[in-house]
């Protein structure tokens, strides 16, 4: 079959559509399409091809036509979407071309989300969260089947779509693609890291404060922290930069940035606890974070925010702790317990890695997928 992703919010290189979802299905013999408007690139690499374009200047009109004109040119027979704009495109190649084409939709993230709703003032949130909210509810009337990456982000279109077909396809790792290594505390030294997008809302405040407590707490103890991050906004860099600046001459900090997928967990496997203090905001707090299971990937234990879909979902009580993210004395305690009890450490670094290796990784999911795919 041909099968074409289409993505308006993603990279054309996303560790789900490509390093997973496309890679199961060309190892099946499926010829794949990748079309995203984040990023100009063309490029083949056996029976995945990449046809993508930059949308800075493009009008919501004209997205919808560059999808559909590629659409065209590839004939698929099923189109796999991440959001509305693509939805709608594949509908229009649909009807244009006569096509018996089969449109499904992978939800992963609300929509409308906080971050779309931040561009309206505070006076027209509610007519945005309206307008975007019927936009979305309108595009799913043309997938005829859904994917779903967790529980909490399915429930509105199980309810307003419950005889289409569904999948629950989580975001567990390949672990081929997880640079692991043994896990090791070294004497008088810890090494943090804080990856992803560096804002107040996913936690970077109270990370800082967590490292500049455990700083004053143990004086003698050196700590390594590595920022594989970004700022996603001015607004970002102007609240954040200044927790940068500290006065403690224990706490050495490293900016590594960006990284490409693959080189990701190579930045961040000498990482001794995997801290994630995101705020419990209603988004968050329904929203099941990827990393966790990369973190599981690389044996290493976790603490972090109490979110009710991570409760749900993942047993994190048996490699780590959930808690209060804004309670930073507790949180310090937490890692005492790991500095001073190796026994404990070691423990949850082997159970997040059984965990891994038994349950949170894609080979368990992907039959599944492929299975439901070639259904549709």
């Amino acid at each position: 079959m041909n099968i074409a992703f289409l993505t308006s919010g993603h990279l054309p290189f996303d560790d789900r559509i490509y390093y997973h979802m496309a890679m199961t299905l060309a190892e099946e013999g499926h010829n794949i399409l990748i079309i995203s408007s984040r990023q100009e690139i063309i490029e083949v690499s056996g029976r995945i091809s990449i046809n993508s374009f930059n949308d800075n200047r493009h009008s919501k009109k004209d997205k919808i036509t560059s999808f559909s004109d590629r659409l065209e040119a590839f004939t698929p027979d099923i189109a796999i979407c991440s959001e509305p704009l693509p939805l709608i495109a594949a509908k229009r190649y649909r009807r244009k071309a006569s096509s018996n084409l089969r449109i499904v939709y992978d939800i992963t993230e609300w929509y409308p989300s906080g971050r779309f709703l931040g561009e309206y003032r505070s006076v027209f949130r509610l007519y945005g969260f309206v307008k975007l909210l019927l936009i979305n509810i309108s595009a799913s009337l043309f997938a005829d089947a859904f994917i779903f990456g967790e529980y909490y982000k399915s429930k509105p279109y199980r309810f307003l779509f419950p005889f289409s077909p569904g999948r629950f396809i989580t975001y567990y790792p390949d672990l081929k693609y997880v640079d692991f290594k043994e896990s090791s505390l070294p004497d008088e030294k810890l090494r943090l890291s804080y990856s992803g997008e560096i804002s107040i809302d996913k936690g970077f405040g109270y990370f800082m404060k967590v490292v500049n407590g455990l700083a004053d707490m143990y004086p003698y103890l050196e700590i390594e922290v590595r920022l594989v991050a970004w700022y996603g906004s001015e607004k970002d860099t102007t609240e954040c930069e200044p927790l940068l600046k500290n006065d403690s001459n224990n706490i050495t900090i490293y900016f590594a940035g960006r990284q490409k997928y693959s080189d990701f967990t190579g930045q961040i496997n000498e990482t001794d606890i995997f801290l994630d203090l995101r705020k419990v905001t209603f988004e968050n707090n329904h929203s099941l974070p990827i990393k966790l299971f990369y973190y599981a990937a690389l044996g290493r234990p976790v603490i972090f925010s109490d979110l009710k879909a991570v409760r749900r979902d993942v047993e994190v009580e048996k490699f780590g702790f959930l808690t209060d993210p804004g309670n930073a004395e507790g949180i310090i305690l937490l890692i005492s317990n790991y500095l001073k009890d190796p026994c404990l450490y070691k423990r949850h670094c082997e159970n997040a890695r059984a965990l891994a290796i038994e349950k949170y990784n894609w080979s368990k999911i992907s039959p599944e997928f492929l299975n439901f795919i070639e259904s549709v």
